[in-house]
Order: structure tokens, then C-alpha cells, then sequence
């Protein structure tokens, strides 16, 4: 047979999976997971017997980024009456991800020597999971230093402050001296922000199908009335000219009810992948052990033990016994759980059965495959939950300083103002002509303006630090962001009268 080369992708009618448009303007982790879940589901359908045929359609129908490789090795195969170890070896020598391309060359080498391809995928599922693992780990352990960095950073912006304030009091400063710190000050914060957006691992963890939980449902209305209501209200207060405080106090009240709700539902997703494995393992074993149907099996299981997924379980053994189509069923339960890692270990567990593998080999490889996932997730968490607590403290502490700082600088500057005229002191020699000894207007309505960007600055900055170390749903960005909203609003309410009132005995 002639063998088809690999320069066969560079022709027009045929797109490289890695095409510009393909894996290289996907992230890598993203990749490395779909490929992970594919060799997992493989590994599970294939106990059944199946044709490579068969094994091959199925893998290419799954909505994963890696299943265009078997997309295209299927293509390759029908169009060109090539066998599939042909294909696996023309795709493969066309592929850029080694990880990738060293497996489907594994395969070809598997398929054209009669290999046992259930056990041969099984092996190359485990030691992909291992390889993505490892991958994973050292993302975290990259996030872990740069969640350390990021607080030294904004630490900065204190260091900053005191610099600024230092230098008005005992020498002269410019104008363009405030916006150089101030704008150091912005773009350190961003730049951090940054770092651990980009070396945080990326997941989906909340799924994308039709039928969500009912929390996510809950979070989505209420989103769609409080977020327009909230931007309608907090200009309101902007345009009154009230103070900012207040306006970030009232955009912070809108955004608690969707943030709290997208908490809660991010909270049982988690738990939810952590238990669907025991669930997966303990079904699939139980149907091997009385030879008999899933549904069947379902039965002979202790709810009481499935945790925050027994409501959901029970659900789902109710309507199986109603008669209801089976497919619908796991569906259903699939979306109400509302996470993507159920989906994803459903749909190997279901569909290895469903074609007619043997239960506990099935059950085993979902359990393995959802099992290693909330592995790394509880070590993530570790990482992100110091993060959290760690930068709100400094969000508090750098807010409240600088707003003081700040209001500190303006009190002395009216004081000063007030006792001595600034033309009074303009003839005094040695005299400032800055800050608390020049009354300088224009330079301390920049000053307080810039104080101003910087609260801004750093309360969407360490919104988005947190949410991005953290993951999981988008709605609990909006818990983020509220939180340190109230605390940036807080200061910049009630510190100004503090400082007044300890500066001038008046409130």
C-alpha cells in the first residue's frame, strides 16, 4: 500500500490540526486535558470490543480540541482506503504537540501489531494522566511563587505612597514627579495581575450545556437584574457628585447577591467532583459483581454516602425506574450537576457501558480519570485560598494608608492655608511651593486624584488576582470584586472624617 506522507496536510483542501486557526492559539493545559479525557474515554469504550471503525467515529464525535486528531486520522482512512495504523502515523508525523504526536505514533505502531488496544490505551491513558499531572503540579508550584511576589508587589504601593508624601513634606515635587510614582505604582499592580492570570492553570469547570444547577439558573436571573439595575443606580450616584466611596459601596451591594449565589454553586461543584468518582467506581463495581444493569446496580448503592451528590442521585435512580429513556436521565443529572468534570467523567463511564464494556474496567477508568483531576484542584485550592485572605488584609491595610496619607496631606494643606495666606507665604524664604506649606491647588487635586485611580486600580486588580488563582465560576468574580469594593468604599468614607477629627478635633 502506498504509504501517504505527511506533506499531505500542507495541501489546501486539508487544515493541519495545527493550523493557525488550531491548537496554537489554544492554551496548552486546555490540550492537554481534552487529550487526557479522550485517551481516558477511549480506554473505557474500547473494553467493549469495538471496532476500530467504531472507536474511532466515537472519538472523533466527542467536543473536545484533541478529537480533530481523530477527526482528521478517520478522514484519512476513508478517503484515502488507508488502514487506521497508516492514519495514526500520518497524522501523527503531521503533528507539532509531542505529547500528542508521540501517542497517536504509539497507536499506529499498537494497531499495525494486533496489540490488545483496550489494555494498550488503558496504559497510555494512565501515563498521559501522570504527564498531565506533573504538568499541572508545576503550574501551581509557579503560581504558588508568584502569589508570594504578587503581595510583595503591591506592597509597593505603600512604599510609593510614603515616598510621595516624604518628598512634599520636606523637599519640592513636580507634577510630573506624582504621575511617574502613581503610574509605577498602576503598572506594577497590573503587571502582577498579569503574572498570575497567565500562570494560573486553565479549566473549564463549569459545563456549557442547556440544563444547569439550580443555583446557576438562580445566579444567571438574578444577574440579569441586578447587574443593568446596578449600573443604572451607581451612575445615578456618580452623576450627584457623591463621593466615591459611596458609589463603589453601591455598586458592591449589587454585585453581593450574584457573587454569593455563583460561591455557593462553585462550592458544590467542587464537592461534586470529588465524589462522582466514588460514585462512578462503587456503580460500575456493583453492576460487575450481580451481573446486572446499571440502573439495576443503582439500587444496592447507600445514597447516604454520595455526599452533596445524593440529591442528584436519587433524582436520577428515580427517573430510571420511572421508565424514562436512560440517556435523557444521565443527561439531566449531567446538567443539574452544573460542573464539567461530571460531564466529562459521565460521559466515559455511560458510554463504555452503554456500548457494552465491562462495568468495573469502565467505572475504574472514570473514577481514575475524575479522581486525579479533584486531586489537583484541593492542591490549587491550598494555594488560592492563602492568596485570598492574604491580599484582602493588604487590600484593607494599603487602603485605608493611603487614603489617610492622603486626606492627612489635604487637612494640613487647608490648615496651613487657612493660618498663613499663600501669598503670605510665598514671600517667606525657604518656603515650599508645594503641598502643606504652598497650598498648592492644582498639585494636590492631582495628588488626590491619583490616590483616587490607584484605590480603583487595586480593587479590581485584587478582584481579578484572586478569581484568576482561584478559578472556577465567573460569578464568583462578582463576590471578589464586591468584597473589595466595600472595603475600598469604606475607607474612603469614613477615613477622611477620622482623620479631620483627629487632626482638627472636628468631624
Amino acid at each position: 500500500m502506498l504509504k501517504l506522507p505527511a506533506v499531505f496536510y500542507k495541501l489546501p483542501f486539508v487544515k493541519s490540526p495545527d493550523s493557525t486557526a488550531g491548537v496554537k492559539a489554544i492554551k496548552r493545559e486546555i490540550l492537554d486535558l481534552d487529550f487526557f479525557s479522550l485517551l481516558s474515554y477511549m480506554a473505557a469504550i474500547s473494553t467493549s470490543g469495538i471496532s476500530r471503525t467504531g472507536l474511532f467515529k466515537h472519538a472523533s464525535q466527542l467536543p473536545y480540541i484533541s478529537a480533530r486528531y481523530f477527526k482528521k486520522t478517520d478522514f484519512v482512512a476513508k478517503a484515502f482506503n488507508h488502514d487506521y495504523a497508516e492514519a495514526c502515523r500520518v497524522v501523527g508525523e503531521a503533528t507539532k504537540e509531542p505529547e500528542v504526536k508521540a501517542v497517536l505514533l504509539r497507536l499506529s505502531g499498537a494497531l499495525a501489531s494486533g496489540e490488545e488496544l483496550d489494555k494498550f490505551l488503558a496504559r497510555e491513558a494512565k501515563v498521559f494522566g501522570e504527564t498531565y499531572v506533573n504538568n499541572y503540579a508545576g503550574r501551581l508550584e509557579i503560581l504558588r511563587k508568584w502569589t508570594d511576589a504578587y503581595i510583595a508587589l503591591i506592597m509597593t504601593t505603600a512604599v510609593v505612597t510614603v515616598m510621595a508624601v516624604v518628598t512634599m513634606i520636606i523637599g519640592s515635587i513636580t507634577t510630573s514627579m506624582i504621575i511617574a510614582l502613581c503610574s509605577l505604582t498602576i503598572l506594577t499592580t497590573i503587571g502582577g495581575v498579569w503574572l498570575i492570570a497567565n500562570q494560573a492553570p486553565k479549566e473549564k469547570r463549569v459545563h456549557d450545556l442547556p440544563v444547569r444547577s439550580r443555583e446557576q439558573e438562580f445566579a444567571r436571573n438574578i444577574a440579569r437584574i441586578f447587574m443593568p439595575l446596578g449600573m443604572m443606580v451607581t451612575v445615578a450616584v456618580l452623576l450627584l457628585k457623591s463621593n466615591i466611596g459611596l458609589t463603589m459601596l453601591t455598586a458592591s451591594l449589587f454585585l453581593f447577591p450574584i457573587g454569593i449565589v455563583g460561591l455557593i454553586d462553585d462550592a458544590k461543584i467542587y464537592k461534586r467532583d470529588t465524589e462522582i468518582a466514588g460514585f462512578l467506581r462503587s456503580l460500575g463495581g456493583v453492576s460487575q459483581a450481580i451481573r446486572a444493569t446499571v440502573s439495576e446496580a443503582m439500587g444496592r448503592l447507600d445514597f447516604r454516602s454520595m455526599g452533596t451528590l445524593r440529591e442528584n442521585v436519587d433524582l436520577l435512580y428515580t427517573q430510571l425506574l420511572a421508565g424514562i429513556n436512560p440517556n435523557l436521565c444521565w443527561e439531566r443529572f449531567v446538567g443539574e450537576a452544573g460542573s464539567e468534570q461530571v460531564k466529562r467523567s459521565v460521559r466515559i463511564f455511560w458510554d463504555g457501558v452503554t456500548l457494552g464494556g465491562e462495568p468495573e474496567r469502565v467505572g475504574n477508568e472514570a473514577s481514575a480519570f475524575a479522581m486525579q483531576i479533584a486531586h489537583l484542584r484541593e492542591q490549587r485550592k491550598l494555594i488560592s485560598s492563602g492568596l485570598l485572605w492574604l491580599a484582602l488584609a493588604m487590600h484593607v491595610v494599603l487602603t485605608v494608608v493611603v487614603v489617610f496619607i492622603d486626606q492627612t496631606i489635604i487637612t494640613f494643606t487647608t490648615l496651613v492655608s487657612t493660618i498663613a495666606p499663600e501669598a503670605e507665604m510665598a514671600n517667606v524664604p525657604g518656603m515650599q511651593s508645594f503641598g502643606i506649606f504652598g497650598g498648592g491647588t492644582m498639585e494636590m487635586n492631582l495628588l488626590h486624584f491619583m490616590v483616587t485611580i490607584i484605590i480603583v486600580v487595586l480593587t479590581v486588580a485584587n478582584a481579578v488576582a484572586i478569581h484568576a488563582a482561584d478559578g472556577g465560576h465567573i460569578y464568583k468574580f462578582f463576590f471578589y470584586l464586591a468584597i473589595t469594593l466595600s472595603f475600598s468604599g469604606l475607607a474612603l468614607v469614613f477615613v477622611p472624617p477620622v482623620v479631620n477629627m483627629m487632626l482638627t478635633g472636628m468631624g
